[in-house]
């Protein structure tokens, strides 16, 4: 890490040194800004499983996926009791346990050889100034353009924030132990009052979490006593494990799950848990901070630009966030409701919620009905300009938008919808605009941009 010192003054000072900051510090350095990233880890971060989604992520993001693969377990199976009592083999090729210090620092190394620099330091609260913001930290001051607010639930930037779950306090231990051959390197169970994620880590230890209603947690010593009931409760998570040791260390933090309302304006950014916090049932909570940081460099690149777009670069990320809460709430929500076996629990109920009513829409139209017949999109859906990442920056472009979408669509397998749909709607017939899409892409590709528009509704017959 590229040490620094003393007051100064950059474009771009980044507070939080986890997966969602340096996501953030790297594109926007490569860009030619001065990035400042105050990296401070007042306890070991827990996100330690990366789904198979996670990959394309990272690759977005630039970082080697050997490199990432040496500081963590291959998950290729995981051992799930959560319908029923019985264990079910999930395969999960892809997947990866890794070491968060490891990764992390990955990650930053990442950051500085794009040309930002880390301090190992802890920002404290900043105030606004006339060029935008100073931020103190343990033995300096530093003057940025930009603040971004990367410090997870230490939420640095303060404000409001609205749960969007029902509170839930995760408990967590780490000992000394080794899967024996042949067991998933991953399992979780369900019990009445809670469930328990364990897996396998890196070095030749295990970690596991419960994730409780906070109602039991009185005092460090009862939360210590309770987590190894639950394990007690749950011995096909442990089994072929050695018992968590009695000098092991229980420790409890706040796994609930809200939302900012407000995440950016023109001179400051929340990104990672700093904006919003997911259920921890989706395992996906590196690979959205990943998320939300290359989006918000993308943002500011926009706004300091000066081009016009900035209320574009707003309008964006304010619109995914909204988003990604809405997808991981109704996606929790729906695997909590999957589970029957405790479905009557207060734990469970107060998490699970039905599927939302779908609207009646008319079934898709046959491709081969709709072939020798003009078509257009079926209203609601239309043509709208809408913010758009093109590269590295946010600009406004026509996109397809409906109420069966969860965002407004401008791209296809890397094509830009508009000019499709245009030929859609002036072409003879459906096959005379395939036609000419696969004069300009491969056969499959505009095969698969047409169905997946047939399947979701949004194309009629013009007549």
């Amino acid at each position: 890490m590229t040490p620094a010192s003393g007051n100064g003054m950059v474009d771009v000072c980044v507070v939080g040194g986890g997966p969602a900051g340096a996501a953030a510090a790297a594109p926007l350095a490569r860009l030619g800004y001065r990035v400042l990233v105050l990296a401070h880890h007042p306890r070991p971060p827990l996100g330690e499983s990366l789904s198979p989604g996670a990959w394309p992520v990272l690759d977005a993001l630039g970082i080697d996926r050997a490199a990432v693969s040496q500081v963590g377990v291959r998950v290729r199976e995981a051992g799930v009791r959560w319908r029923t009592i019985h264990e079910e083999r999930i395969r999960l090729d892809g997947g990866l346990t890794v070491d968060r210090a490891r990764f992390d620092a990955l990650l930053l190394e990442h950051a500085v050889a794009a040309g930002a620099t880390v301090i190992s330091a802890r920002g404290r609260r900043p105030r606004r100034t006339v060029a935008g913001w100073r931020v103190p930290y343990h033995d300096g001051l530093v003057d940025t353009r930009f603040l971004v607010d990367a410090t997870g639930r230490q939420w640095l930037l303060g404000g409001r924030r609205q749960r969007t779950s029902p509170r839930t306090m995760a408990l967590h231990a780490r000992w000394p132990g080794h899967w024996p051959a042949g067991a998933p390197q991953t399992r979780i169970a369900a019990l009445p009052d809670g469930w328990l994620w364990c897996a396998a880590l890196p070095g030749g230890e295990v970690r596991a979490m419960a994730f409780v209603d906070p109602d039991r947690l009185n005092g460090q010593a009862e939360a210590a006593r309770w987590f190894r009931e639950l394990l007690h409760r749950a011995p096909d998570v442990t089994e072929n494990l050695p018992p968590l040791p009695d000098s092991a260390s229980v420790e409890v933090c706040d796994a609930s799950s809200y939302r900012f309302d407000a995440v950016v304006d023109l001179d400051s950014i929340r990104i990672g848990e700093a904006a919003f916090g997911i259920d921890p049932l989706s395992s996906s909570g590196v690979q959205t901070a990943i998320q939300t940081g290359l989006a918000a460099a993308a943002t500011i690149h926009t706004v300091l630009r000066s081009d016009g777009e900035s209320a574009a670069g707003l309008e964006y990320y304010t619109d995914l966030v909204r988003a990604a809460t809405e997808h991981h709430h109704r996606t929790a929500s729906r695997l909590y409701a999957e589970h029957s076996q405790y479905a009557e629990q207060a734990f469970w109920r107060r998490r699970s919620q039905p599927p939302e009513p779908v609207p009646a829409t008319s079934p898709p139209v046959p491709l081969t009905e709709l072939l020798p017949q003009r078509v257009k999109l079926r209203p609601p859906a239309e043509l709208k300009a809408v913010p758009c990442r093109i590269g590295d920056r946010i600009v406004r472009r026509p996109a397809v938008t409906s109420p069966g979408l969860d965002r407004p669509v401008a791209f296809l397998a890397g094509s830009p919808l508009a000019p499709m749909i245009e030929q859609l709607e002036t072409a003879g017939s459906l096959a005379d605009a395939l036609r000419r899409w696969e004069s300009t892409m491969p056969v499959e590709q505009a095969s698969a941009i047409v169905s997946w528009l047939i399947e979701r509704g949004l194309l009629m017959a013009a007549g």
